[in-house]
């Protein structure tokens, strides 16, 4: 019994020595993180009593801002930015015209109007977007594109009727509304077709821009004034809402520019819509907001960036230059943009 309880006391000892062992070693470690922290704040190491503070631990919504923040990151390490000078704009080879204009409209057939850039004012023969779209939905067409324009007035130009002078998406449609005068457009096909069609009868608006606007780095919006015509955002929204001022019966289909490949001057690969930054923003921001802009406004929309088979893998047999659509590509946007119109139609008839 004397023998158990000596080795009970002796348990007791050693376990009281260990625990003030344990103690000590804390206190020194402890210590020394105070020591070190003031030396770290440039202070003097006090004999003051050691205060342990806790860590504090990430909770979700810090790993949630660290992860966005990293991600912003990898965008901005992949983003190239280059001066509007430094890119190489190619130019279609000139094309024979012998795209068909309708002399009288056919009431039997949908009556289709293109406004565009070079995407479709470059190939106006049966390989043009234009052609193969009537063909498909069996529509009279009136291509009123033109190449170099844009869909926003650049700085140098004025938007007050009277002095107007811009051929762009803008000047077109206030030609078409009556606001100004139509001879803005003589000189080009363009007005030749705009002389033979009569707006009324028009079942859909097909409006393509885009790319022209991030060549040229018009601004992508202004937030203080979001339908101002020197922004790319506003140039869309002004289009749709005058034409469905003056020609309520017809639909609107917007498209977003397509996909490209960007080179610069001296022939060296800048990178693609998702990397070249012009000064104001990727072409992929200018296709994402004018998809905004087609569900804001509830027009029927052509996601050409994404949604025709168009994108690095492709673009050597879809795009002839890199920005301009090969005729395998055109083939692809007018299947599309076709499918997207007769779908709707049946929707309507019902």
């Amino acid at each position: 019994m004397r023998r158990k309880m000596k080795k009970t006391v002796l348990y007791a000892k050693r376990n009281i020595m260990s625990a003030f062992v344990l103690l000590a070693m804390f206190l020194f470690i402890a210590g020394c993180g105070k020591v070190e922290k003031d030396r770290d704040m440039g202070g003097e190491a006090s004999g003051d009593a050691i205060v342990v503070q806790e860590v504090p631990q990430a909770t979700e919504e810090m790993n949630k801002e660290n992860e966005n923040a990293q991600k912003e990151e990898q965008v901005n390490e992949s983003t190239v930015v280059v001066s509007p000078e430094d890119l190489n704009e190619p130019e279609i080879e000139e094309q024979a015209v012998t795209e068909a204009v309708p002399e009288q409209a056919d009431e039997s057939r949908l009556q289709i109007v293109f406004l565009g850039d070079s995407i479709l004012d470059g190939y106006r023969n049966e390989t043009g977007i234009a052609a193969i779209t009537g063909e498909l939905c069996n529509a009279d067409v009136y291509n009123l594109a033109m190449g170099g324009t844009t869909a926003a007035l650049s700085k140098y130009e004025s938007a007050v009727f009277e002095t107007w002078s811009s051929r762009g998406l803008q000047g077109v449609v206030n030609a078409i509304c009556g606001n100004i005068d139509a001879g803005i457009l003589d000189g080009f096909r363009a007005g030749e077709v705009f002389a033979s069609c009569d707006f009324d009868k028009t079942d859909y608006f097909v409006i393509e821009y885009g790319m022209n606007d991030f060549l040229s780095a018009i601004p992508i919006n202004n937030d203080s004034n979001t339908n101002q015509e020197y922004t790319y955002v506003g140039a869309l929204r002004n289009a749709i809402n005058r034409l469905r001022g003056s020609f309520p019966e017809a639909e609107i289909v917007l498209c977003s520019p397509n996909y490209a490949q960007f080179w610069g001057k001296d022939g060296a690969y800048l990178g693609d819509g998702n990397m070249v930054d012009n000064g104001g923003g990727t072409l992929a921001a200018y296709y994402r907001v004018c998809g905004n802009v087609s569900a804001d406004e509830n027009t029927l929309f052509l996601n050409a960036y994404e949604g025709i088979g168009l994108d690095t893998y492709t673009a050597d047999e879809y795009l002839e230059d890199g920005i301009h659509l090969s005729e395998k590509g055109r083939r692809k946007y007018a299947e599309k943009l076709s499918e997207i119109i007769l779908n709707y139609e049946t929707t309507r008839n019902n």
